[in-house]
């Protein structure tokens, strides 16, 4: 393998993407991002072609934004009507969740940063400074084969290996 300053994109990547469907009710989304311990993921449209990427910060900001209606969501309207003394089921919000009634169309983010499979290491660590992002998109023949992530690139600054070589064992795997 590689020096960490020659490291390249192919050499810590993350193959296996996980990707959702646009879609997908936000709700969805968040119960796929806590079963698989993600942050962020692809999207595919219908015709399973990548049209943007969506992460934890998107949902934060939709849930921060005043311009949802206070009916759309029972915790909101909780906190709203607890004075009174009533209970949420006795408000009858069961179906005012603002996560199961919203797509993850509607706060993804429809631009994709990508780089080469031979872009450096270092090269990915500066555009995701720069551009405030915490994953960059592989490719390889203009397609996406992989995904680097912060912790990526946190885990070749610590030592930690990222991947099985031939000569390795369990143990040096563990080591740090």
């Amino acid at each position: 393998m590689n020096t960490r300053t020659e490291m390249v994109a192919g050499d810590i990547m993350s193959q296996d993407l996980l990707t959702v469907s646009e879609h997908w009710s936000i709700q969805t989304l968040i119960d796929f991002f806590n079963r698989h311990k993600v942050t962020g993921a692809p999207v595919l449209s219908s015709k399973r072609e990548f049209i943007g990427v969506v992460s934890l910060s998107d949902i934060l900001t939709f849930d921060g934004n005043p311009s949802h209606s206070m009916n759309e969501n029972p915790t909101t309207q909780y906190y709203y009507n607890t004075l009174e003394g009533f209970s949420p089921d006795e408000l009858g919000l069961s179906d005012g969740d603002q996560h199961k009634n919203h797509l993850v169309a509607e706060i993804m983010t429809r631009s994709i940063i990508s780089a080469s499979d031979t872009t450096p290491v270092t090269e990915l660590a500066e555009t995701m400074h720069s551009k405030g992002v915490h994953r960059i998109f592989i490719t390889r023949d203009e397609k996406i084969c992989g995904a680097v992530s912060t912790l990526d690139i946190l885990k070749l600054l610590s030592g930690i290996k990222l991947y099985h070589t031939e000569n390795s064992t369990p143990a040096d795997q563990a080591a740090v």
